[in-house]
């Protein structure tokens, strides 16, 4: 399986934040994010609307054309570059990652991108933001905090499309079911941002939910506003008050690898390793992880960046060693535990 790569050379500063952070609303929106309009709070009779009165078949094709890509292209990440919270591995990239090859998107699995706005930048947005701001850690020492906001990434049309639901009951029930569940949300890295994306939804948003990409920062250097980010955002997911069905997960796992053959001679862990090892300290977000259930599609591959070689350390030695099994023994174990039963 293709891994994505980066270099640490080119991190920039991780801002995460905590679950016991404020959390609160905040009257400010770019424009840029697909989110769904309040439901109107009362319905239109059909036969008062000519496009009511077409055949619902007809109405959902309309409704494709509006929130759906048409083409490969529809759906690149704008290159009005916006710093974000953490690494971008290829969200800003014209070509895809590692190749010269232009950049496209998978109409058959379209995806959204969504990231942590700068929070530098996020007060100084001309447009009022609708969405929930949360607290980021954003100096060079993580020890200050700042208010921000998420964003997607993706074309503006996306977002002006969305406007459509907020025209009576009937149609943004129709529309936000084509819409929310014909995309995967894509987190990557910024986790932090899920909690308040889904409040932000309706419910008959968040219930037709049914793909989402998160990515795992790295074990090695992990601190613990890290875990309580994890913690929150896989809770989220799980929350039956916020009510999603998952179905598909891509759980990307940044993994270490000390030059191109670093793991050459390094003995990865297998499945009924990590029986064992789920249980150890250190290894709390594979346990939240484990919450998710009943999954259809489970996707698990390593983001891999170099790290130093394992020589003087044993713990260094260790996460070399994890990084070594995340497509093989990981993978297998979270299959085996995470998918739904036939």
């Amino acid at each position: 399986m293709a891994s994505k790569s980066t270099s640490i050379a080119d991190m920039r500063p991780l801002y995460t934040s905590c679950a016991e952070h404020h959390r609160s609303t905040s009257p400010v929106s770019d424009g840029r994010l697909p989110l769904t309009p309040d439901a109107p709070k009362t319905n239109f009779i059909p036969g008062d609307s000519p496009f009511l009165r077409l055949p619902t078949e007809l109405r959902l094709q309309i409704y494709s054309l509006l929130v759906l890509p048409r083409k490969a292209t529809d759906l690149l990440p704008s290159y009005d570059k916006i710093s974000a919270s953490t690494q971008d591995y290829y969200d800003y990239e014209k070509k895809q990652h590692g190749t010269d090859r232009p950049a496209t998107a998978d109409l058959s699995n379209p995806t959204l991108i969504f990231r942590t706005i700068d929070p530098v930048r996020y007060p100084t947005r001309a447009k009022p933001h609708a969405r929930t701001h949360y607290s980021v850690r954003c100096d060079r020492f993580r020890a200050r905090l700042m208010s921000t906001t998420y964003h997607c990434v993706n074309p503006p049309n996306i977002g002006a499309a969305v406007g459509l639901l907020g025209a009576n009951r009937q149609i943004h029930n129709e529309a936000v079911e084509l819409l929310y569940s014909s995309y995967t949300f894509d987190f990557d890295t910024h986790v932090e941002a899920i909690e308040s994306f889904l409040s932000d939804l309706t419910p008959v948003a968040r219930s037709v939910i049914k793909g989402v990409r998160i990515v795992k920062r790295a074990l090695a250097y992990e601190k613990e506003f890290d875990r309580c980010e994890w913690a929150t955002a896989i809770s989220a997911l799980t929350s039956p008050v916020l009510g999603l069905h998952l179905r598909s997960l891509s759980l990307g796992v940044v993994a270490g690898k000390p030059g191109p053959n670093g793991w050459d001679h390094v003995a990865p862990y297998s499945a009924a390793d990590f029986k064992l090892l789920v249980e150890l300290e250190g290894m709390e977000w594979l346990r939240d992880l484990l919450e998710i259930r009943s999954l259809i599609e489970l996707d698990v591959h390593a983001v891999v960046e170099h790290c130093p070689p394992a020589t003087n350390s044993m713990a260094m030695a260790g996460y070399i060693r994890f990084s070594a099994s995340v497509e093989s023994g990981l993978a297998e174990f979270l299959r085996h535990e995470m998918l739904a039963r036939a």
